[in-house]
């Protein structure tokens, strides 16, 4: 049975920056974007012996204790973007209490500064029609346990109700949870502005949780399962979605993608199953080339089967040697693809996560 929570429909998420304080104490504003774009961060604590903070742009920096208690440091200027970042408190690690924007993953949970005024007007808030978004429980017989899916619906989808949507299956990185495309890569937002401007399709977006071994406690997890993650995704989930949504199910109305991790369990799938998929998105990814190798011996077939082959990748990632060979695999062995490089977003992050969605989703389904 589905339960479905709705955490947004036809409005827009509040992404102020906090203004609370940490507690036990006077207010004061934890996060200050000043006028040239550098970023005073602002911690009060009456105990603390030592404060640091580490934000995404800037590293690790020292704190300075001052009146009332607080600690500060002006750090930057920085592009205007989304960037990951923690207080160091006595060597702990903490996320800001009075920030609701946080990073979902199963070894950190770091604050979001959102910085987006002044950034790419794909990636903002804007006045035009919203999406749903919502918190979905499947039950899985391969694991015997619920898994958790979140899924995108594009605007007025309860309206039309004898419209079907393509789908695209969205997978996040190591350690990342099902929540963070939505959370931090605003999945949702980016589309329902190019939708608004008439650059992508209308689409449904399914983001899984890609380390379902880690539903079971340490040690637990079915050994004869093997790769868990695809065997749930192609047997459980897919069917699922194409059960309880409006889903054209055909290979045509069908694509896969995923950051880091996620974009290699991607093309594992598509490339497995393309009589499923045929769009393909590697987005910052590790890559296997071993991946079904029978795809690279007849680029004739696999260019027929395949509509869309998009690889992205930065300069400055530390996986960039990998994805570059993989292109030149691709590339040598006659297939199709559309690369796409950066240099300027701090290598292997979520800054490049959705620049690369603000690129490949308008190509998808067209």
């Amino acid at each position: 049975m589905m339960n479905i929570k709705h955490v947004m429909t036809g409005m827009a998420l509040s992404l102020s920056l906090p203004l609370m304080a940490q507690w036990g104490g006077p207010q004061v504003q934890s996060t200050v974007i000043n006028a040239d774009n550098t970023v005073t961060f602002n911690y009060r604590s009456q105990t603390a012996k030592d404060v640091k903070v580490s934000v995404q742009f800037a590293g690790e920096k020292q704190m300075t204790k001052g009146d009332n208690d607080v600690w500060s440091v002006t750090v930057g200027p920085a592009k205007p973007d989304i960037y990951p970042y923690c207080f160091i408190v006595d060597g702990v690690n903490i996320m800001d209490a009075s920030n609701p924007e946080w990073f979902p993953n199963e070894t950190f949970k770091n604050s979001l500064l959102d910085m987006r005024e002044g950034a790419s007007k794909t990636q903002q808030v804007n006045e035009v029609a919203h999406g749903s978004v919502d918190y979905v429980d499947y039950y899985s017989e391969l694991m015997g346990l619920y898994g958790r899916l979140v899924i995108y619906t594009p605007p007025h989808y309860d309206r039309n109700q004898n419209k079907k949507y393509p789908v695209f299956y969205l997978v996040s990185g190591t350690t990342d949870t099902e929540e963070v495309y939505f959370k931090v890569g605003r999945t949702n937002f980016i589309l329902d502005n190019l939708i608004a401007e008439g650059k992508a399709e209308e689409m449904i977006v399914v983001m899984p949780y890609g380390n379902p071994s880690l539903y079971f406690p340490k040690g637990q997890a079915p050994r004869m399962m093997g790769d868990m993650f695809s065997k749930t995704l192609i047997d459980e989930i897919m069917p699922f979605v194409e059960k309880n949504y409006r889903t054209q199910n055909d290979k045509d109305h069908r694509a896969i993608g995923g950051f880091s991790r996620g974009g290699n369990q991607a093309l594992a799938n598509g490339l497995a199953n393309l009589d499923k998929f045929s769009y393909l998105c590697s987005y910052s990814s590790f890559t296997m080339q071993q991946l079904t190798p029978e795809v690279y011996k007849n680029a004739a077939d696999t260019n027929s089967k395949i509509k869309l082959f998009w690889l992205g990748v930065g300069t400055d990632d530390f996986l960039y040697q990998n994805a570059k060979e993989y292109m030149d695999l691709l590339d040598k062995s006659g297939i199709k693809n559309t690369k796409v490089f950066t240099d300027d977003k701090f290598g292997h992050t979520w800054m490049n996560a959705r620049y690369f969605l603000e690129q490949s989703l308008p190509l998808l389904f067209k």
